[in-house]
């Protein structure tokens, strides 16, 4: 249920201070060690582990699991991983926060701290002192929109979740620095600074989340209610086979073109509409801005499917890549292959090291 690169440590030198991105998802949970040495990002190891059986589904299941039983999954995963550190990050479900981009009068700029809580209630349909409020300026001071506004990235977490992930990771005795919402560690890790606006495509298993980059800050989101898991369900039903033999067959052939792949038209018949609702999505945002996006990046689980950029490329206009997280790290060279083809799976979990190493300077 997991795999690990527990000898890296062995292959360089003394390690300095290592750290620990934590993803937990729906379906499973991700986790990546790094350290920084002599200026680069090394990966000591990295893991994952299915969360289907603790709920008593199937591998590749989106799952609603109690916090006990996560924290068990969490624990297995650091062990099987050969995780050593306790100095962690730990990812938030797009789900259970709120992100609204807020625009406010330029002369309010020097006033945030007290003016956010209040314009927060007109976004946030609880209680403010229910959740734990942030925000980032996105357009201020010179770059003030020709309205004299300024536009704020107003970010919401519910305190109950924050509660949730902290006992969670009490359990598993980690020290966990900070938590982030999934969507900014996903683009840290995916994207390099770029002018041009992108957009992060994050295929999970229950949801493909859709985000629009432009800077290195989110503009816009969007959920599309279609993940890796109905291609897995569509299969199962298409060719008749269970949902465990169908999931299996997903990850070992995917999309290719050989005699062998029976699940091919079943995984094309259920990612056509994805597709095209990603497409429609772009073009969109494309025509209300009057701006071409540079390119759609895949990240996620489902991006790793065997075939699926080719697939959507030829369906789509804009320029496709597969996140590569894996490529900001240094690792064997034997290695390289694999990181590449397990990295969109791992985007978070390496953006969220990435901010912990960024923070200790």
């Amino acid at each position: 249920m997991a795999f690990s690169l527990s000898s890296l440590s062995t292959m360089f030198s003394k390690p300095t201070q290592s750290v620990l991105g934590i993803d937990i998802g729906t379906s499973s949970i991700k986790v990546v060690q790094l350290r920084r040495e002599h200026g680069r990002v090394v990966l000591e190891t990295y893991g994952a582990i299915a969360l289907g059986p603790y709920a008593g589904v199937e591998i590749g299941r989106a799952t609603s699991l109690s916090a006990e039983k996560i924290g068990e999954a969490l624990k297995d995963v650091i062990r099987e991983a050969n995780v050593t550190t306790k100095d962690a990050a730990i990812s938030i479900p797009y789900a259970s926060s709120l992100i609204s981009l807020v625009k406010l009068q330029s002369s309010l700029e020097s006033q945030l701290a007290s003016v956010m809580p209040i314009e927060a209630r007109k976004y946030i349909p609880v209680p403010i002192n229910e959740v734990l409020l942030d925000w980032f300026v996105v357009t201020g001071g010179k770059e003030a929109g020709k309205d004299g506004k300024i536009e704020v990235l107003l970010v919401a977490i519910h305190n109950d979740t924050i509660a949730k992930f902290r006992a969670m990771a009490a359990d598993a005795t980690l020290a966990v620095s900070f938590f982030e919402i999934e969507v900014f560690s996903a683009v840290r890790a995916a994207l390099d600074h770029g002018l041009a606006p992108v957009a992060v495509v994050d295929m999970g298993a229950a949801t493909t989340k859709f985000y629009i980059v432009e800077r290195g800050l989110i503009r816009e989101s969007h959920i599309i209610n279609h993940g890796s898991q109905d291609m897995t369900l569509a299969a199962s039903r298409g060719l008749g086979i269970t949902v465990a033999q169908a999931e299996e067959r997903k990850r070992k052939f995917g999309l290719l073109s050989i005699p062998e792949n029976s699940i091919k038209q079943s995984l094309e018949l259920s990612l056509t509409p994805l597709v095209a609702e990603i497409a429609r999505t772009a073009s969109t945002w494309e025509q209300s801005h009057n701006q071409s996006l540079g390119a759609l990046v895949l990240t996620g689980g489902g991006a790793t499917l065997k075939g699926l950029k080719e697939f959507m490329q030829a369906k789509i206009q804009n320029e496709l890549r597969l996140s590569d997280p894996f490529g900001k790290t240094q690792a064997p060279a034997f290695l390289e292959a694999i990181l590449k083809e397990a990295g969109p799976e791992f985007s978070v979990a390496v953006g969220l090291a990435l901010r912990r190493l960024q923070d200790l300077g």
